[in-house]
């Protein structure tokens, strides 16, 4: 594999005359690099995490590949040790060996609409839209047992990966707490007048908020199902700050900042409709707030101020995926039909930005780091996952 060439834009941060014309006609370069082929290629295993300082010797390691009709993975997790990734495609559920890039089984997707690890990664937890659980061997993907886990499951779900617990949202308002690898439910609780269309966890998955079609958002101390806020809004999405006492609350134009322990929004964020349907994410040490969607930019801001510290050109879409690096320093984001793109967030301000575009060779539907670090996976729209990190070496070769 030929060394990659990152930007070096990526490193030093660059003008932007206006952000709000969207990308900038010089100065972001696209990445050149070993252009993706029909041929699975052999595997490199990454030697290091991805940071900003190494990021230019950013490179393809690896593709993985589904067998029979290939479909995109359209959810996928990784294992918490990030030594695996489980996935979705139309007719499968997947895990692969991200140390080899071998498939480690493929079996019936049966249904199954998100895709979760137990934090031992001996299990695959699966889950339909009719509400069925079902949990899987993580070697062989036998199915071990399934769980009716709510009958009015109403598409809303949060998962507390280092515990395993698992929140469901259903039609008639009540929210159940599932111990997935005890098999035990832990708690049931009438938390709406009506269908439940948001849940989330804080951070140590102590307190858990439901927001409801009733025009309430609440947060439950949900083992004691004792109510800790009860906020009036019209919820979409909703995510803790990583110190949990920050609730950002998505509504179809605006984000709305709460701290849930008074009971008071302190700011409003004027995203535009649709501007937080696909993305509303805290950095892992809560200096930015992303939201993106629908809207023509994505937009990071600054969740104790409520400014808007900068605006991503262009970035935006029916299908806008955004994600973190481990330490806050990198942003990756994929929209449909456009570039994978890393942005430099050690310096940002709303005229100034660094961006490089992955020349992946493919139409992508998502982007994701591994939760080391170590790997960034690009999910295409025809079904193979390409695996980029640092190779072990430097070669032209």
């Amino acid at each position: 594999m030929r060394k990659v060439l990152l930007c070096a834009l990526l490193l030093a941060a660059a003008c932007v005359p206006d952000l709000s014309q969207g990308p900038p006609a010089t100065g972001f370069a696209p990445i050149l690099r070993d252009a993706p082929t029909g041929t699975p290629v052999a595997w490199v295993e990454s030697q290091t995490a991805i940071t900003l300082e190494n990021a230019s010797q950013l490179a393809r390691l690896g593709r993985l590949d589904a067998p029979e009709t290939p479909s995109t993975v359209f959810a996928h997790v990784f294992s918490p040790d990030g030594t695996r990734l489980a996935g979705l495609n139309n007719a499968h559920l997947l895990a692969w060996n991200l140390l080899t890039g071998a498939l480690v089984f493929y079996t019936d997707r049966a249904g199954a609409l998100k895709v979760y690890y137990a934090p031992d990664k001996d299990e695959i937890y699966t889950l339909d839209d009719g509400g069925t659980l079902r949990i899987h061997d993580a070697d062989t993907g036998a199915l071990k047992e399934e769980i009716e886990a709510h009958p009015l499951f109403g598409g809303a779900a949060a998962y507390d990966a280092d515990n395993g617990w698992l929140a469901l949202g259903a039609t008639n308002g009540e929210v159940k707490v599932w111990d997935a690898a005890a098999r035990q439910s832990l708690a049931t609780i009438k938390a709406h007048a009506a269908q439940v269309v948001a849940v989330a966890f804080t951070p140590d998955g102590g307190q858990l908020a439901t927001g409801g079609q009733d025009g309430r958002v609440k947060v439950w101390n949900w083992r004691e199902r004792e109510l800790a806020a009860d906020l009036q809004t019209q919820p979409v999405r909703l995510v803790f700050s990583p110190d949990a006492a920050q609730l950002a609350v998505a509504t179809s134009a605006l984000v709305e900042l709460w701290d849930w322990k008074a009971g008071e929004r302190k700011r409003i964020l004027q995203t535009g409709v649709g501007g937080a349907a696909d993305v509303l994410l805290y950095a892992p040490d809560g200096r930015f707030l992303v939201s993106g969607g629908r809207a023509p930019n994505t937009n990071l801001w600054n969740p104790q101020t409520g400014d808007l510290a900068t605006s991503l050109p262009g970035v935006g879409s029916d299908s806008t995926t955004a994600a973190f690096s481990s330490d806050g320093r990198l942003l990756v984001t994929a929209v449909l039909g456009q570039p994978v793109s890393l942005w430099n967030l050690a310096e940002v301000s709303p005229t100034t930005l660094a961006r490089a575009d992955l020349n992946t060779g493919a139409q992508t539907f998502e982007a994701d780091w591994t939760p080391d670090g170590f790997l960034l996976a690009i999910f295409e729209t025809a079904g193979p996952v390409q695996i980029w990190g640092i190779p072990p070496h430097e070669s032209d070769g």
